[in-house]
């Protein structure tokens, strides 16, 4: 099992688990082949443990140090920015062209129509769909995707190998049987406390690793809305499917509305031509910028 890990992978988790210590300090002060202090190796026995566990089914990890960590489009932090994740299935997915497809949790049967002509496009230019594999929307983007031959990454709030909900195990399959991703930062699983920091964060990593957003369907105070205030805020494009003559009175596109008029047409996908609003969509994604690259 170790064999998965690297040295740096596990002083990088033990720096993290220790109190007082976030992203942007071990970032600045745990660098690559660095010996970890005599004072933390019990930690880091305990988490060498954990991850030889039985209960530990990861194809591996990485950190920001490897070459093949993803390189992130958004204005990110030093405290925000991500510094390892364990995953199952195709890695190299990290690195592709990639649109986060996310939304409510109660999605009807007209809004999964809209959104699989939006994902039908988006595979059919190449893209890799991103989403947190919850119910509803996330759910339709992914099985869309594998339904039509495309790969997708699944962000999860809980380890790899202990996929949540319970519902979601065998599309979580389905997608790494299919040539996708598991990924996640997580090696334990969250208590009550720690689950909803947990999927704020899964959202916030759906935007800051993807290079656009769609938004399906929410209601204002949906989840969706970490993700998609995240892209608005971070210079990650974000659009959402509307139609103002059937969407404009509609609760679950309350938060669809937020994103048209912070945004005006460019705002919006999917409303008449879905492959022509998709292709411009696309485009402004690609315009060359900076990668915020540590």
């Amino acid at each position: 099992m170790m064999d998965k890990i690297t040295i740096d992978a596990l002083n990088i988790l033990t720096h993290l688990s220790s109190k007082g210590k976030g992203r942007a300090w071990v970032y600045a002060n745990c660098k690559k082949g660095s010996v970890l202090p005599d004072e933390l190796s019990d930690r880091r026995d305990e988490i060498s443990s954990i991850l030889e566990s039985g209960k530990s089914g990861f194809d591996g990890i990485i950190t920001f140090y490897d070459s093949i960590f993803p390189k992130i489009r958004a204005r990110v932090s030093a405290g925000d920015y991500p510094l390892c994740f364990f995953y199952r299935g195709d890695v190299s997915l990290l690195n592709t062209k990639k649109i986060a497809v996310i939304g409510t949790r109660n999605a009807t049967h007209e809004i999964q129509t809209r959104e699989e002509k939006v994902v039908d496009a988006l595979v059919e230019k190449r893209m890799t769909i991103v989403s947190g594999l919850a119910n509803g929307c996330d759910s339709i983007a992914h099985s869309r995707c594998v339904e039509k031959g495309g790969k997708t990454i699944a962000i999860l709030p809980s380890p790899v190998w202990r996929v949540i909900p319970d519902s979601k195990i065998a599309l979580a399959e389905d997608i790494v049987r299919s040539g996708g991703l598991l990924l996640s930062e997580y090696y334990t699983v969250a208590g009550k406390t720690e689950l909803t920091p947990r999927y704020v964060r899964r959202d916030h990593l759906q935007a800051m690793l993807s290079d656009g957003v769609v938004l399906a369907a929410s209601r204002e105070d949906g989840g969706s809305r970490f993700a998609v205030n995240y892209a608005l805020e971070n210079d990650v494009d974000c659009v959402a499917i509307y139609d103002e003559a059937i969407d404009a009175h509609d609760p679950l596109f309350a938060l669809n509305r937020m994103v048209v008029k912070k945004r005006g047409e460019a705002g919006v996908v999917g409303a008449g031509d879905v492959n022509n609003s998709v292709d411009r969509f696309l485009e402004r994604c690609f315009k060359p910028k900076n990668l915020f690259d540590f």
